[in-house]
């Protein structure tokens, strides 16, 4: 029946495609936001892997902390007595009632910081005045993306008087995974082109033959259906 090989085709083609979707590497996906590098340059591969990213230096702090938006998170990060901490607001219904979902900062040699990072730590971690912590929730093993620290060690060689000086740069970013790694989500954006940082001319190729195959395949089971509904 020329139907239901249309059916099969059209159903095995958005299977298929779907596996592919979550396969696009990161870079065609967009590099998304990147510091201002003007005052103290930082290397490509520390935040070459980031979709998206938000940058702070001491003076966005307010009584010892800073609450930003970065994925579908709000993030508060909070600094006392040389020492940051980092985590995620948890909401219920939309609401905070104060918990906050910590991470723990690992350096680039395995090194687990714990919960919380010292200025301390981040001079004897960094080199030439970088250095970049892998972010893992504690309470679920999941990622959280990477927090990196850098500054200029020509006129700062200790981090905390960057840091005093407005100067020390903390840059927390995500990627793909981090950000929406379910094949469903990336068909959902997709399908109303909104596939992360892809343009729309391309979203609308890759989704004009996608809906004509979903369009088929309702159409296939609304004839498919018809025999038994007039003999009901």
């Amino acid at each position: 029946m020329a139907e239901m090989r249309g059916f099969v085709f059209a159903v095995s083609v958005i299977i298929i495609f779907s596996g592919l979707l979550i396969t696009i590497p990161t870079d065609f996906l967009g590099e998304g936001a990147t510091p201002d590098t003007a005052i103290s340059p930082i290397s490509p591969n520390l935040i070459a892997d980031f979709t998206e990213s938000a940058g702070y230096t001491y003076s966005n702090f307010t009584l010892g902390s800073f609450a930003y938006n970065l994925g579908d998170w709000e993030w508060l990060v909070g600094y006392s007595v040389e020492t940051f901490v980092l985590g995620v607001k948890e909401k219920f219904l939309g609401l905070w009632f104060g918990g906050i979902s910590y991470c723990k900062f690992i350096s680039e040699s395995g090194i687990d910081r714990g919960l919380s990072l010292t200025l301390t730590e981040i001079a004897s971690d960094a080199t030439e005045g970088e250095i970049r912590y892998n972010l893992i929730f504690e309470d679920t093993g999941n990622s959280g993306g990477a927090l990196v620290f850098y500054w200029n060690t020509t006129l700062y060689s200790d981090p905390l008087d960057a840091w005093t000086n407005d100067v020390l740069y903390l840059l927390h970013g995500l990627g793909i995974d981090e950000l929406d790694g379910s094949v469903g989500s990336l068909l959902i954006n997709l399908l109303f082109f909104q596939l992360p940082d892809m343009p729309f001319l391309v979203n609308l190729i890759l989704v004009t033959p996608l809906w004509a195959m979903i369009g088929y395949i309702i159409w296939f089971l609304i004839i498919s259906m018809i025999p038994f509904l007039g003999g009901a």
